[in-house]
């Protein structure tokens, strides 16, 4: 007779947030767990026929030596959210995936659903761990933004509704190529029982023609390409003949947003089959901190923080949301190599520019001649200078788009977003 070996181990790979919260729940499960986190450079002597599955860290690579001897071993890897499905196998689930946009459709996602009433759940790559989120049974919804690291690791995401948003190239330097990287995304299907998914790029349009699984289509401006819903080129989104103005949401101006509501409406209404009510929940949503975040509005001067555009691409979106409008720009930090020069379409809608942190020479260097601009010593300082230049203009925004990394003078883009907030609270009082 063969006594079956007992596997009541897993070892976590990678000891983040996603990790802590891992070994956190698999203890109280009563399972034995083993760390390795390569931070702490441990060197283990694992017995693999002990062990039920690694636990990957989604920032940690597939290639990382001890996935390989894993998988040699016969040992799965899988991620913290095929666990979470384990422990709330009842509850319903939707997934966000894409390159861009992904953040704040999931979080408008799970807003239209908490004043619907029902019970939501949201987490994953949005930065918080899927195990740490509550509970829920068969009433319940996670929604969960899930990137390629964490779809090319996971095993069996079964998910209610699958939302794509766009693709274009990222995460390069991991998967390879652009292709490698698509099909890392589209595992975000592999047990999908519904799709909504935005065509504007030809990524995108190409998954959708090979998508066999019941979906409807989006699209931020209907061209050449027929789609279910689309949003025209004056922001009007088009639903089964209903007429709904984009140009009405506050917190989510500019056509990349709008691709955003687009496809949050055509999740939802799959659940609640309510598009009036959609829209007013959708008209109530708050915005995501740090992304184009109406602070407040002091007169008729706009300050926003856009602290999460770290680079000149984020930024771009930004600028061209309020080109509209008279722009008194605050930028500089830590400067990527490509720096701004991506940007210099947009100047010419730039009133005036404050310049912060260790890029400000350069940055003047690019601006001479073109923009006016003044470095200032601090954020506060640079507040303070935009919002007296703006106050003699109409129309008139102070926009934090920094095009640059934080950590010159700040933790990280959130601890800078929440300084600026702050200094524009005092000045409000």
């Amino acid at each position: 007779m063969v006594i079956p070996v007992i596997k009541n181990t897993y070892v976590v790979l990678g000891y983040g947030r996603s990790g802590r919260e891992s070994e956190k729940h698999l203890l109280a499960q009563g399972y034995d767990v083993i760390v390795c986190d390569d931070a702490q450079q441990k060197t283990l002597d694992i017995n693999w026929t002990e062990i039920t599955a690694v636990v990957q860290s989604p920032g940690i690579s597939p290639s990382h030596p001890l996935s390989l001897v894993a998988k040699t071993a016969g040992v799965s890897i899988c991620t913290d959210l095929d666990l979470l499905q384990k422990r709330s196998p009842m509850a319903k689930y939707i997934g966000i995936t894409g390159t861009n946009g992904k953040s704040t459709t999931t979080a408008l996602i799970g807003h239209i659903l908490k004043q619907a009433g029902l019970k939501v759940e949201v987490g994953g790559n949005i930065g918080v761990p899927a195990l740490s989120l509550k509970n829920l049974d068969e009433n319940g919804w996670y929604v969960l933004e899930l990137s390629s690291y964490q779809l090319e690791l996971s095993n069996d995401l079964n998910l209610d509704i699958a939302v794509w948003v766009n693709i274009s190239p990222d995460h390069l330097d991991r998967h390879g190529t652009i292709e490698n990287y698509v099909n890392a995304k589209k595992r975000i299907f592999n047990h999908a029982k519904w799709v909504c998914i935005a065509v504007d790029d030809g990524h995108s349009k190409k998954v959708s023609a090979e998508l066999t699984i019941p979906h409807k289509t989006v699209a931020s401006e209907f061209k050449n390409y027929p789609a279910d819903i689309w949003i025209d080129a004056v922001g009007m989104l088009h639903n089964e003949g209903a007429l709904f103005n984009c140009n009405e949401l506050e917190t989510l101006k500019g056509a990349h947003n709008w691709q955003n509501v687009a496809l949050a409406f055509a999740a939802t209404n799959h659940v609640l089959n309510s598009p009036q009510e959609i829209w007013e929940h959708i008209q109530t949503f708050p915005g995501l901190a740090h992304r184009q975040q109406l602070v407040t509005k002091i007169g008729t001067i706009e300050f926003i923080n856009d602290s999460k555009a770290t680079n000149a691409d984020a930024c771009e979106k930004a600028l061209k949301t309020y080109m509209g409008q008279n722009i008194f720009w605050i930028l500089g930090g830590v400067a990527k190599t490509d720096g701004i020069d991506l940007l210099k379409p947009y100047f010419p809608y730039i009133k005036k520019a404050y310049l912060i942190g260790e890029a400000q020479d350069r940055f003047a260097n690019t601006l001479k001649d073109t923009v006016v601009f003044e470095k200032c010593p601090s954020l506060d300082v640079a507040v303070s200078k935009a919002r007296v230049d703006a106050m003699v203009e109409e129309d008139a925004v102070v926009l934090l788009s920094p095009a640059c990394a934080s950590f010159d003078q700040f933790r990280d883009y959130e601890h800078r977003g929440e300084e600026f907030i702050q200094i524009v609270r005092k000045i409000s009082l």
